[in-house]
């Protein structure tokens, strides 16, 4: 059964330059008494706000540095972490071998990036600015123990400790999103 061509033709749609609505067949908004325009000649809002971003890696309003740190965190977790004479660890293994409070930094950072997940509103990022912080210099505190605690037994026995790459990277992920929560919700 095939369509004649004026059925199959459908009607332009064409918008209101005022409240942007569409209408399919019609050349005046009902609203507003005005002509209807096609879309691409509907005046831009350059000077609007974003108020809201659609997915989680979205890095505008303020959302690079906390995932940016997040990131960080998560990638130092499982690099070398410590280096003794005669082992090399990451901070997973060390979690994992006993220091149970170090599951607790990326524990924060999860945590960070479900704050992430949720808030996508310029308002609501707002609002969460001091749980972005709290998170990032809580997350902060185990890695703080952990170092000293590795550092007092390994003195005791007469080794030393280096510390590595994964450390150094959990710190600069952690500072980034601290630093970074003050702009979280910004759009500047």
């Amino acid at each position: 059964m095939s369509q004649s061509p004026a059925s199959s033709e459908r009607a332009e749609v064409s918008f209101c330059p005022y409240c942007h609505q569409g209408f399919e067949g019609r050349s005046e908004c009902p609203e507003h008494e005005l002509t209807l325009i096609p879309f691409h000649e509907l005046p831009r809002r350059a000077d609007r706000l974003l108020d809201e971003v659609a997915f989680l890696v979205d890095p505008r309003l303020g959302r690079s540095a906390p995932l940016l740190g997040a990131a960080l965190v998560l990638v130092g977790f499982i690099a070398p972490f410590a280096r003794s004479s005669r082992l090399e660890a990451s901070a997973l293994e060390v979690a994992i071998d006993g220091a149970g409070n170090l599951w607790l930094t990326p524990g924060a950072v999860i945590v960070l990036l479900w704050i992430l997940w949720q808030r996508r509103r310029r308002d609501t990022m707002r609002a969460a600015r001091a749980a972005v912080l709290g998170l990032a210099l809580g997350g902060l505190l185990p890695l703080i123990y952990t170092c000293r605690r590795i550092g007092i037994v390994a003195e005791a026995r007469g080794a030393t400790v280096d510390w590595l790459v994964g450390l150094w990277l959990m710190v600069a992920g952690l500072l980034v999103a601290a630093f970074g929560s003050r702009r979280f919700g910004d759009g500047r």
